[in-house]
């Protein structure tokens, strides 16, 4: 029993530090997000110039308020999403 518990225990410490390393190593053409969502974002909203993608995916990323990326952040008058 032992050694199955330490096989499943070293299987997700290995999984877990292959998921990091991917993620840390990014794109292998060194491409930002916004290049690599644009071919998407175009597909989903056609009627869209690249510009106003563009200034809807940095509404999206910032962190004043307004776009998702304050969701889960927590500020100093407000608890985050989770009331934490």
């Amino acid at each position: 029993m032992k050694k199955l518990g330490l096989g499943i225990a070293a299987l997700v410490l290995l999984m877990g530090i292959g998921t990091s390393v991917y993620a840390a190593a990014g794109t292998d053409k060194g491409e930002s997000f916004f290049e690599q969502m644009l071919p998407f974002a175009k597909q989903m909203h056609p009627d869209l110039t690249v510009a106003q993608i563009k200034d809807m995916a940095d509404n999206c990323q910032k962190n004043n308020g307004t776009g998702m990326g304050s969701m889960m952040n927590s500020s100093n008058n407000r608890s985050n999403m989770m009331n934490f």
